[in-house]
């Protein structure tokens, strides 16, 4: 994408009001691509003066020593802008702009220039680490997932990166391997006994940290492997498996529907309102409450692509769930912080304290995603305020959570977050 692309902004502002890091720093949509409109401007006014003065050749040599060409300087400014790294890539600011001016674009282009993010910016460089070497290897992720199969069926199941994000995101409360056991269970619940495939990760990750070779490299293998399926349709679990494989890999052009998990639950949500209505009102009249009260956050790979009722249609199938929305749903909920896994620190670690705020003040007792990523990160979070929680006095207790409350979060998160199948799967395995 051309700078020229960001010319249609006229300045108006929606882009940095919807922006989830302008909640938590001084990044700002609008001022970026000001500064960068400027700058071309610059840039086109030293070609001009260059080319009247005839020295066109003079002036090509010049700008390639001191860095001032239109090529060069683009280089330079993105070297020296925090900002690049700073954006979410969450597509808030496109959804919202009148003209159209996609910045994501601009930014992951950007990013590819620089030839990815340095490997200081990345939190679990790992799993980054681990996604090169699978790119250069014949051979996918470990696909052992509990529930029936068919290795001849035309519908494909591919769940993700779980296997890796247990060996190496440690967080407390969370196991990764459940997701697939349970999202394997629910479309064996549903009629649906699918061929799992064993591709590579979809590349979402090292796509957003702008190293194109490399997700060339997996969607290539994963394109294939698909092919050779032969399969008219792959359902994912993970949203951003979902959203690259949709966006990216272009798969319906080549004749294979690509359905997120929620999506195939909630055309069939008539099996599954069946399925859970005994385990659901048996939970909750041993947990001796009326209702289950269930927020939903809507990740920004869904919301990039329009799925919010698919999920929200399930979750109120089933008995003995009132579901509530949280503030920001939808086309405005909020980002976790952690796209492309880069940037897990206080700006992104503040964003989702707003976000739990937000699932406190509606008195959820269990908020439900659809991505890993914002469940690692959401328990990450939760776990490490009762840490500090247990450590600290009570007067440094007070104070810090007189802190976190100004930021429009909570030092208290009693509430539990999980994945939707996980939620599912264990009614589900109740009625046993």
């Amino acid at each position: 994408m051309e700078e020229t692309a960001l010319n249609a902004c006229f300045q108006c502002g929606e882009c940095t009001a919807v922006c989830p890091m302008r909640r938590v720093s001084k990044f700002a949509p609008r001022s970026i691509i000001q500064e960068i409109q400027a700058e071309s401007r610059t840039d086109a006014m030293r070609a001009v003066e260059g080319a009247e003065a005839g020295a066109v050749a003079a002036g090509d040599s010049r700008d390639s020593r001191d860095g001032r060409g239109s090529r060069g300087s683009r280089d330079s400014r993105a070297e020296s802008k925090e900002w690049l790294w700073m954006c979410l890539l969450c597509g808030s600011c496109l959804m919202k702009c009148p003209q159209g001016v996609d910045f994501p674009q601009f930014i992951l282009h950007a990013r590819e220039e620089q030839g990815g993010a340095p490997e200081e910016l990345l939190p679990h460089r790992e799993l980054s680490q681990i996604t090169e070497i699978m790119s250069i290897l014949e051979r996918g992720v470990p696909t052992d997932f509990e529930g029936e199969t068919d290795e001849s069926s035309e519908i494909g199941f591919f769940p993700g990166c779980l296997a890796y994000f247990d060996l190496f995101m440690d967080v407390s409360g969370v196991n990764y391997k459940e997701i697939g056991d349970y999202s394997l269970k629910l479309l064996n619940k549903i009629g649906i006994k699918p061929r799992i495939l064993p591709l590579k990760c979809c590349g979402h990750d090292i796509l957003f940290q702008g190293k194109r070779e490399t997700f060339e490299r997996l969607m290539a293998f994963n394109k294939r492997k698909i092919k050779e399926s032969g399969i008219k349709m792959l359902i994912l679990n993970c949203a951003e498996c979902y959203f690259t494989f949709k966006k990216y890999y272009k798969l319906e052009e080549e004749g294979v529907k690509v359905v997120h998990l929620a999506e195939i639950l909630a055309e069939n949500v008539h099996f599954i309102r069946k399925a859970m209505k005994e385990a659901s009102e048996a939970s909750v009249k041993s947990s001796g409450t009326k209702a289950v009260r269930v927020a939903y956050h809507d990740p920004c790979a869904l919301k990039m692509l329009g799925v919010y009722e698919a999920p929200r249609e399930v979750l109120r199938a089933v008995a003995g769930v009132e579901f509530v929305e949280l503030p920001h749903a939808r086309e405005n909920a909020l980002c976790c912080g952690v796209s492309g896994m880069l940037l897990c620190n206080d700006a992104t670690k503040a964003l989702r304290a707003f976000r739990l705020g937000e699932v406190r003040e509606v008195k959820a007792d269990v908020l439900v995603t659809t991505c890993v990523k914002c469940l690692s990160h959401f328990n990450c979070l939760k776990r490490e305020q009762e840490r500090l929680q247990q450590k600290q006095g009570q007067a440094e207790e007070q104070a810090a959570e007189e802190e976190v409350r100004s930021s429009g979060g909570s030092s208290e998160y009693e509430f539990e977050i999980c994945d939707l199948a996980v939620f599912l799967g264990r009614l589900l395995a109740e009625s046993d």
